[in-house]
């Protein structure tokens, strides 16, 4: 033990005068440079930083400062009751100090290098939660990993998540709530939507009506006063009376001829449509996907 650390302190002491530290290396390249001490497996290589748990790295808050920006530390596990500077803690993983507060070195998927943030969308073919992506289905925070239930919560959403369900995503306006949820995917019209027109069409009966014609009684006959017509010839219609009782006094069964002329109609036309009611699509043509929300491992 002994031995090792002297082989180690002379390397380190003995590159001091070429200002760069090379270990297993008399060369070195850079500031620190590492190089394998074997390359054939027989023995773990690499650099190992010092691994903590989020709460261990939290007791030590005041002993990081702007001086130590840069520091790389291995969360063993998420901090229990985060700080300022421990809050992006959530789950075991390499993190660095910003000067400020810990950040995650690689957050989302590490295979691809694609960085991810709480809150970010992405719509994906895929159907269930997966690498810390949840599916937007309206469901209750609770039911969600204490991880994503912090992001969540931290986001707004301390009860139920957005429903994604047939919607389309909108940019914020005004003093809209991140999350809310609006509008409908069909239109229905009102008289109020329709333009100020006129509409024609055609109704049941004769509304006008023209030329020679004459008007027949439905029951019995029309009264004549002051003619000859319809009477005893005379003048005179003589029932059980005297000769010269109602003088003047005719019936007919029709009118007489008149020459053109219209007719007025009062009453309330109703000319159908034909239609059924149903509501139109609002939507333009769509490709269907599953909304997912990022809220960490």
């Amino acid at each position: 033990m002994r031995t090792t650390l002297k082989i180690v302190l002379a390397t380190v002491l003995s590159n001091y005068a070429y200002a760069q530290i090379g270990i297993n290396t008399a060369n070195p390249v850079a500031s620190l440079d590492v190089v394998a001490k074997k390359t054939d497996g027989s023995t773990a290589e690499g650099i190992l930083p010092p691994r903590l748990t989020g709460d261990q790295i939290r007791m030590g808050d005041d002993r990081y400062t702007s001086l130590q920006a840069g520091v790389i530390v291995f969360a063993t596990a998420p901090v229990s009751t985060s700080s300022a500077k421990t809050i992006n803690i959530t789950a075991a993983g390499l993190y660095y100090f910003d000067g400020i507060s810990w950040q995650k070195m690689i957050s989302g998927d590490p295979k691809k290098l694609n960085v991810q943030s709480w809150g970010d969308i992405k719509s994906s073919a895929q159907t269930t939660d997966h690498d810390g992506w949840y599916l937007l289905n309206g469901r209750s925070v609770s039911t969600l990993s204490s991880t994503a239930q912090s992001s969540a919560t931290s986001l707004g959403f301390t009860s139920i998540l957005p429903d994604a369900t047939d919607r389309v995503l909108k940019t914020r306006s005004g003093n809209e709530m991140i999350g809310s949820e609006g509008g409908n995917n069909s239109l229905v019209l009102t008289r109020s939507n329709l333009p100020n027109i006129n509409l024609t069409g055609v109704i049941s009966g004769i509304a006008e009506s023209a030329g020679t014609h004459n008007h027949a009684s439905t029951d019995g006959g029309f009264l004549l006063g002051g003619t000859s017509i319809g009477n005893n010839g005379s003048g005179h219609y003589q029932g059980n009376s005297t000769p010269t009782s109602w003088g003047g006094v005719g019936m007919l069964g029709n009118t007489a001829n008149s020459g053109a002329h219209t007719h007025a109609l009062a009453g309330i036309a109703t000319i159908p449509t034909g239609g059924t009611g149903n509501a139109m699509d609002n939507r333009s043509a769509y490709l269907v996907v599953n909304t997912f929300i990022y809220l960490g491992e």
